[in-house]
């Protein structure tokens, strides 16, 4: 080999040395760009905050249960609140169900039943037994026995979340409630009396949890996300309803953990699980979040009004002088109307008219509430974009919301009474009268964050109070209907009753309501502290 080849070779090897070297000095270089970009941004004012947060992933959240990378502090606390949703609407609405397998049907104690046509089917299966004979009267008190208690605790619990923080009190309020469920069984085989004193203090304890949400609300979610975040998360109330019907009807039908105990021992194993992860996974407020990123406190903070927790006094004569909140509190007591009432009783509907055996019962009734779940996500993105682009008023979006919500829900009530026996039609006029509930779910119920944020636990606190009138009386205008008459035609009055109720909501919101956050919001009614200073 020449010398020149050796020279050559030599050369090649020297530049192949050096291209590793070179490309690492370009990576370097990139690098630092980046980070004297960063760097930049950082310093700016806060008022640019939130071009921070859009153009930069922000740090993830220790808090975050599931191996999730970029998760906001704000979102963990979120789905933290929409599983205890969904535990707090599962020990509600387990008795729905199981009472169906709890106690024998009026056809069983020859009293009034004029009921569609059975479809008989070859079955190896022994014939139900049912260990309780109550009537429609003391069902509806048993069923409607919750929101006794339910009403009693929803503006302390509101006020106490709004001065204290909404973690404990909503935390607590679930773990009181589930450890009461598991003594459900034992108190409905004692006396049914017992069992109703039972309910009203599941109904005590779980009424803090929307005032108490709305307080959390209040303090971790910002304006542009407030027809999307609290909506998903409070939907876990759907998600509880499609997952406990389903599934109380099969164990209970297959006589898991001894038939209908078993929605109350499970669900309540569940809530107490849950709590545990609550405890150290929520906090009040980000400034008492310990891992929470600086980008994602310095957005909240611009972009939440605060004010101090304990100083503070609630200003009680604006609040009762303030239209929007009578608006606002009238069409959340009419929409709890018809969702009280087909949430308590539809399975009894389905069982007693349309003859669904218990497994088609649970499943059936979980289909309307898949659509309120749907239909909360995707009107709530929607109104959150318009909302962002300033494409109409928070006013307008609100009223649109209700007008459309109550023309779709009470034309499909009026027409479920309608459909006699024809049963594919009767459940899909159920599934879109839940449905575009869902529509004044994301609008109109949230409604509070919209006039006053730093007061919404005590404004949710009275609306949710009065709208739980209906949690018992429902029950009881269907008892009193359908007592020795459990008939096509007394349902249908029952369904017509429920869409007028939800029509004259809907008017007195939209003749009162307005959007407009008001002033007395952003007021600091502090305790005068200047003795302290003087």
């Amino acid at each position: 080999m020449s010398s020149s080849d050796n020279t050559t070779n030599a050369s090649n090897i020297i530049q192949a040395d050096q291209q590793p070297a070179r490309y690492i000095s370009f990576l370097e270089q990139q690098h630092n760009t980046v980070n004297a970009h960063v760097s930049e941004d950082a310093t700016i004012d806060n008022k640019d905050t939130s071009p921070i947060l859009d153009g930069y992933q922000v740090e993830p959240s220790a808090s975050c249960f599931f191996l999730c990378t970029n998760m906001r502090a704000r979102y963990s606390v979120a789905i933290w609140c929409f599983f205890g949703f969904f535990c707090l609407y599962a020990m509600r609405v387990n008795l729905s169900v199981a009472i169906v397998a709890m106690v024998a049907p009026q056809s069983s104690l020859n009293q009034s039943v004029q009921a569609c046509p059975v479809v008989h089917t070859n079955s190896t299966k022994p014939p139900a037994k049912y260990e309780f004979e109550w009537d429609p009267n003391k069902q509806g008190l048993v069923l409607g026995a919750f929101f006794y208690g339910y009403i009693s605790t929803q503006i302390i619990g509101g006020n106490l979340a709004e001065r204290f923080g909404g973690k404990w009190i909503f935390g607590g309020g679930i773990l009181i409630s589930s450890i009461l469920t598991l003594l459900t069984p034992l108190a409905a085989r004692i006396n049914y009396k017992l069992l109703i004193a039972i309910r009203v203090i599941i109904g005590m304890a779980s009424g803090p949890a929307f005032p108490s949400a709305a307080a959390l609300w209040g303090k971790w979610i910002p304006t542009a996300e407030r027809s999307r975040i609290p909506p998903a998360a409070q939907s876990g109330t759907s998600i509880g309803i499609i997952f406990t019907t389903p599934l109380v009807s099969i164990m209970s039908e297959n006589g898991f953990i001894g038939g209908w105990p078993s929605a109350f021992y499970v669900f309540g194993i569940a809530s107490c699980i849950w709590f545990i992860g609550w405890c150290f996974f929520s906090f009040n407020s980000p400034a008492e979040h310990p891992r929470i990123s600086k980008e994602e406190r310095s957005f909240l903070r611009e972009h939440i009004p605060h004010h101090p927790l304990r100083n503070r006094t609630t200003p009680w004569k604006q609040i009762a002088c303030c239209p929007s909140v009578y608006g606002i509190g009238i069409n959340h007591v009419c929409f709890n109307f018809i969702y009280y009432t087909l949430l308590t009783s539809l399975p009894t509907y389905f069982a007693t008219i349309l003859n669904f055996n218990l497994h088609q019962n649970g499943l059936i009734f979980a289909l309307p509430y898949c659509a309120q779940f749907l239909t909360i996500i995707a009107v709530g993105q929607t109104v959150d974009r318009l909302r962002a682009r300033n494409s109409f008023s928070i006013t307008t979006l609100r009223k649109a919301q209700a007008i459309i919500g109550t023309i779709g829900s009470c034309s499909c009530l009026v027409a479920i009474g309608y459909m006699n026996c024809n049963k594919i039609a009767a459940v899909v006029c159920c599934i879109f009268a839940v449905g575009f509930l869902g529509v004044q779910t994301c609008g109109p119920i949230i409604a509070h964050l919209d006039i006053a944020s730093n007061y919404a636990g005590t404004i949710v606190g009275i609306t949710n109070s009065l709208a739980t009138i209906p949690g018992f009386v429902g029950p009881y205008v269907v008892g009193a209907i359908t007592n020795n008459n459990q008939t096509i035609h007394a349902w249908r009055l029952i369904f017509i009753i429920s869409a007028g109720i939800g029509a004259f909501g809907c008017l007195a919101f939209c003749i009162l309501f307005n959007g407009e956050e008001k002033p007395w919001n952003r007021i600091e009614h502090e305790v005068d502290t200047n003795e302290s200073t003087s």
